[in-house]
């Protein structure tokens, strides 16, 4: 499949800053209050100024009351911990060309997270060596980025089919962003040596580890989130 194919048929991912901390609470109370048990999201409203003063801003008249919420999951859980600007946008992270890169990968489904995790075997080199531990928590992490919203009874994420097609795969708090990094640069990892295309990993690993370093550089956590 090329490129421009590709650019049709699937959607497009970005690594946005978010606050990894905080989308553990709201993700909990927000698939609480769907069960008809508000009480974890009127609490951490009501608790949270800041999250109360946001979703305001947003429109939402009354935020500690969500039936009165008209979003979907996938857009109040981006609202609620995307980081922002001082004048209120998102938090850019990277250069542009790095993000297009990352963006739209020609491969599969267009996800460069999910060719990575198929590709990349451990370095034995290393891991023999007290590495394994290593290289675990190395997937974990990129795991926990690229399905940490899944929903492991029902197969898919919990926070998919939002406005204009979002959907958010994953994420990381900031401290988990410093470990990935840490744990990514550390090369326990490496190539599958019948990769289906030669240094697409290396391709990916380029573009990962800039946007893990601007996250780390802005103590910031990150998401994973698709959209068309």
């Amino acid at each position: 499949m090329d490129e421009k194919t590709l650019s049709t048929t699937s959607p497009f991912y970005t690594l946005d800053a978010f606050n990894g901390d905080l989308a553990s609470e709201v993700m909990q109370a927000i698939e609480a209050a769907m069960q008809a048990d508000e009480q974890l999201w009127q609490r951490l409203v009501q608790e949270d100024a800041s999250l109360e003063t946001r979703l305001k801003q947003q429109g939402v008249e009354t935020p500690d009351s969500f039936q009165t919420i008209q979003w979907d999951a996938a857009t109040l859980l981006f609202t609620s911990c995307v980081e922002l600007t001082n004048d209120g946008r998102p938090l850019p992270l990277g250069e542009t060309l790095t993000r297009e890169r990352f963006g739209r990968f020609p491969h599969g489904d267009g996800s460069a997270l999910a060719y990575l995790l198929e590709q990349i075997r451990p370095n034995r080199s290393i891991t023999e060596n007290d590495g394994e531990a290593l290289y675990d928590r190395m997937i974990n992490g990129l795991e926990q980025l690229s399905h940490g919203c899944r929903d492991a009874h029902r197969g898919h994420d919990r926070f998919e089919n939002g406005f204009g097609g979002m959907r958010i795969h994953g994420y990381l708090s900031a401290d988990g962003v410093h470990q990935l990094r840490k744990d990514f640069a550390s090369r326990a990892w490496t190539a599958s040596y019948d990769e289906p295309l030669d240094g697409g990993v290396a391709d990916v690993a380029k573009h990962l580890s800039a946007l893990l370093k601007a996250a780390e550089r802005r103590r910031v956590g990150l998401a994973l989130r698709s959209h068309r």
